[in-house]
């Protein structure tokens, strides 16, 4: 999740928005031990704690408003 959290600081591509942690909170309590991302590799393992620790780091950012 560190690389996942790097990228999104430097070009900033998700949108946040204020239901962002919790929507990545309710996925992380599937206990999952699979993410499979769009465009990259799958990653197997403690998936649920890396979805905890990006809703952590959206949880700490100011969400976009338009």
């Amino acid at each position: 999740m560190e690389a996942t959290i790097a990228a999104e600081q430097r070009f900033g591509y998700t949108c946040g928005a204020p239901h962002t942690s919790p929507k990545l909170e309710e996925l992380a309590s599937l206990e999952p031990t699979t993410l499979a991302l769009m465009h990259g590799p799958a990653h197997t393992g403690p998936a649920g704690a890396w979805l905890n620790d990006l809703a952590a780091f959206h949880g700490r950012r100011a969400p976009i408003t338009i």
